[in-house]
């Protein structure tokens, strides 16, 4: 009986996003930091959003193929983002699973992650948003998503000892299920990501009351960072900031005298806050001596295989196989950081191949800005938010995890929008 109702969900959302696959994309970017509720389905481990994320892919493949075979007008042609760069990385990573000690787990493990992150979180949103209207509600429903992250965060004080040493927002548990991760640095993340399309927002609307609004919001939003006293959160919120903040001056013929005051104020008034985050580190040393075993783990797994890996997914059983890593801190992990990850699964090859992939995004968005950002001011801020996400995954587990890649997909979305304008321009 619940498999029936739950089967008879899924056909009613899969119905709905064949005829509006828009509300489709709009439910992903609101539930997207929704990575903890997982159940089964038929033996398969999904979270809810990968479950959204997969009826999204095939009501957009069912309806392309349906329109394909009965046209009413003409069909746009299928657009390919990050193909050649992601072809690459894919291609290595079942090279390396030929060669692991688990083939078909390396190579199921290349199906689930990588090739699904492509086509649920690059692929499918790319040619969905196809004019600014879309682009902007997408953009909103992520911050709704990031609202309801830092409310979340924000119950999580609630019964805490302020005086502990370890009072800090943390993940809420909602009847036995953590929905945003248990870990406080998958609250940061987004929050990371969300502050700053919340100033993306602020400077695509011309209100000044909503700005206002939006001002006190971001505030919050880093607030809310701060507090989760996560060491990558507050990296990543001040190299965000140091960026916007030389972009900002740019545009100006002096600084702001009123900025530069907010700034000392900041700074005045979060000094406990940094004063605790020393305090926190002083006493939390298992965290770094935790980080530094993995990344030993991962250069000792290289060392074996320094070309293709050790396969795709094999991360986490070198880490159990590890009597050293089990004996002082239990069940193993996956690694915090990508760069070991990819190391240690697909080796020097993988590494480079998905370093190509960030520079190749790099290069893009560089060039974006010095095109279109004195134009466009909103641009930066999306980057960041972009970059941000991607940023913080030198420190966590959050690589192929669509909370990370869907943001760049809006950056990609909106460069090629500013790009389609400009030319029309030209022929006009």
């Amino acid at each position: 009986m619940t498999n029936l109702i739950l089967i008879s969900i899924l056909a009613i959302v899969l119905a709905i996003f064949l005829i509006k696959p828009k509300v489709g994309l709009y439910a992903l970017a609101f539930f997207l930091p929704l990575i903890g509720w997982s159940f089964y389905l038929k033996g398969f481990l999904l979270t809810f959003i990968d479950l959204l994320a997969l009826l999204l892919v095939l009501a957009f493949f069912i309806r392309l193929a349906f329109l394909t075979i009965f046209p009413s007008k003409p069909l746009p042609p299928l657009k390919w983002p990050l193909f050649f760069p992601f072809a690459i990385f894919i291609f290595i990573s079942l090279l390396s699973a030929v060669f692991a000690p688990n083939p078909l787990y390396s190579l199921w493990y290349v199906i689930r992650w990588p090739i699904f992150l492509y086509f649920a979180y690059i692929l499918v949103p790319y040619n969905l948003i196809t004019d600014g209207k879309t682009l902007k509600k997408t953009i909103i429903a992520l911050i709704a998503g990031a609202i309801l992250v830092l409310l979340s965060g924000l119950m999580s004080l609630s019964g805490q000892d302020w005086r502990d040493s370890f009072f800090r927002i943390r993940s809420i548990n909602l009847f036995g299920v953590y929905p945003y991760g248990e870990n406080h640095n998958l609250i940061a993340e987004f929050l990371n990501v969300g502050a700053f399309l919340i100033l993306t927002w602020r400077l695509l609307i011309k209100n000044p009351r909503g700005r206002r609004l939006l001002d006190a919001l971001f505030v919050l939003m880093s607030l809310g960072i701060i507090l989760t006293f996560s060491r990558a959160g507050w990296i990543t919120l001040f190299l965000q900031l140091l960026v916007y903040t030389i972009f900002y001056f740019q545009t100006k013929k002096q600084p702001s005298r009123k900025i530069i005051i907010l700034l000392v104020g900041a700074l005045i008034v979060l000094s406990p806050i940094f004063w605790k985050m020393g305090k926190l580190q002083q006493e939390n040393t298992s965290s770094t001596e935790n980080r530094w075993l993995l990344t030993k783990i991962s250069l000792e797994a290289f060392t074996a295989k320094p070309y293709l890996g050790a396969g795709s997914g094999e991360f986490i059983n070198l880490v159990d196989n590890n009597l050293r890593f089990k004996a002082k801190y239990g069940a193993a992990i996956d690694s915090h950081g990508m760069i070991q990850k990819i190391l240690a699964e697909n080796g020097i090859f993988g590494l480079a191949a998905w370093l190509f992939i960030l520079v190749f995004l790099m290069r893009t968005f560089w060039l974006a800005i010095k095109k279109y950002y004195h134009q466009n001011l909103w641009l930066l801020p999306l980057i960041l938010a972009a970059t941000g996400g991607l940023f913080f995954q030198l420190f966590n587990t959050s690589y192929y995890k669509g909370k990370v890649w869907l943001p760049i997909t809006l950056v990609l979305v909106a460069i090629n929008l500013l790009e389609h304008h400009a030319r029309r321009r030209q022929t006009n």
